[in-house]
């Protein structure tokens, strides 16, 4: 029983956090000029997306409702609320960060929810979160580059 309730904790955490992570990837495409940055951000936030329902499809096979879940945390309309001036720091660092936890979770699901069905599922969000961790440290040391040398000019 306490192994299901640690599932069910693991679930609902990635489930908020998936749905925090695409508002993040939204509001970051909004950011950045170049298109290929815009397309990589919200390709994630689709992914991130799938990933929530996902989670949310698992949490009520286990009988969890999950509004009940979304509604302990954040309102999302107050996440969704962002300035629309340009940020000065690197963006690719803040999602990095973000998905380096978001792996950690999974990770902890994967080693003790070991439900066959649920392993495939979780096995192909990790190939996607591994990926994207990658891009996100190369955007980020681009950024960085481009930075340095429009600040040495």
């Amino acid at each position: 029983m306490a192994k299901e309730k640690d599932i069910i904790i693991l679930l609902e955490r990635l489930l908020n956090q998936s749905r925090q992570d695409k508002l993040m990837y939204l509001n970051a495409a909004d950011k950045h000029n170049l298109p290929a940055y815009k397309r990589f951000c919200n390709q994630q936030a689709l992914y991130r997306n799938s990933m929530f329902n996902d989670f949310s499809a698992i949490l009520s096979d286990l009988a969890i409702e999950v509004e009940d879940v979304l509604l302990k945390r954040t309102d999302i309309r107050q996440l969704m609320m962002t300035s629309i001036k340009r940020e000065k720091s690197n963006l690719f660092d803040k999602c990095l960060t973000q998905d380096l936890v978001f792996k950690e979770n999974l990770q902890s699901l994967i080693a003790i929810d070991v439900s066959e069905r649920n392993q495939g599922l979780y096995s192909k969000q990790l190939l996607k979160i591994n990926a994207c961790i990658e891009d996100n440290e190369f955007f980020s040391q681009e950024m960085a580059t481009k930075e340095l040398f429009s600040s040495g000019l």
